[in-house]
């Protein structure tokens, strides 16, 4: 049940907004409708787990469907019905391992040869699991000031302690591909996280925002299909995999609904 308090401000907060999102300013669109069927009661549902101390709350999503976005408009939108600070959003990219790293390390290809791990970074092999496995500890106790890590997609690099995060937050929601995986170790940060989100969207779309992604980045338009096909495919599959085991599923396109499992 949606407070009538909260639907009181939902009109002035529908239409057109800009928010820093990875280091970019992002200039959203916010329909009713999202508001009224996801964002509201995704607070809903936050708040009410809230009551039992401090939330480690999982929104996970293949490659590309906007779970960063996402996050960001519910943080603008707690920030609006509460107050600011008290919903906090931590990406997982913030963990990935520096590039210098990447290049050192070799992994195994689906064919079989050897290659450096920068060519799947983004893959569950190129990110920090254990040191943001005990970064969720910390934030589970409530207790200190903690400071994540956070990624600058300008730089295409981590940046340490790029944001700290105060007891006064009550809701701490960490995005990230694969945050809902039981395979070990990343069972060690799924076991962390309640509720699980998960969040749907139209595979070709989410396809097309990568390679549109990897081309900002300074890829050629071959380069950044080779890449998605390369890496963010067999990404999008490992994610995939895991959304059986949401709590509850978002999905903003063709319409908005959040559907508890």
């Amino acid at each position: 049940m949606i407070p009538d308090a909260w639907r009181s401000v939902v009109r002035r907060l529908e239409g057109s907004v800009t928010l820093d999102v990875a280091g970019f300013a992002t200039q959203f669109t916010l329909p009713l409708e999202h508001l009224e069927e996801v964002y509201l009661p995704l607070l809903t549902v936050l708040d009410a787990e809230a009551t039992n101390g401090r939330v480690l709350a999982g929104l996970a999503g293949v490659p590309g469907s906007g779970k960063s976005s996402v996050a960001r408009l519910l943080q603008y939108v707690a920030d609006e019905v509460w107050s600011p600070g008290r919903l906090v959003v931590v990406g997982m990219d913030g963990w990935h391992y520096p590039n210098a790293i990447l290049e050192q390390r070799w992994t195994t290809a689906p064919g079989g040869e050897r290659i450096p791990l920068r060519k799947r970074k983004g893959g569950p092999e190129s990110f920090d699991v254990s040191a943001l496995a005990s970064a969720l500890q910390l934030l589970r106790q409530a207790a200190t000031v903690v400071r994540v890590p956070v990624y600058d997609r300008r730089l295409h690099e981590p940046v340490p302690d790029g944001l700290q995060i105060t007891p006064a937050a009550r809701i701490v929601l960490i995005e990230g591909n694969y945050l809902l995986s039981p395979s070990p170790p990343w069972d060690a940060v799924s076991g962390c996280l309640r509720p699980r989100l998960f969040l749907d969207v139209d595979l070709p779309a989410a396809r097309e925002r990568v390679i549109a992604r990897h081309m900002r980045g300074g890829s050629s338009a071959e380069e950044a299909v080779a890449r998605f096909e390369g890496n963010d495919r067999l990404n999008t599959e490992a994610v995939l995999a895991t959304r059986s085991r949401a709590d509850w599923l978002v999905s903003l396109t063709p319409s908005a609904r959040l559907r508890s499992r």
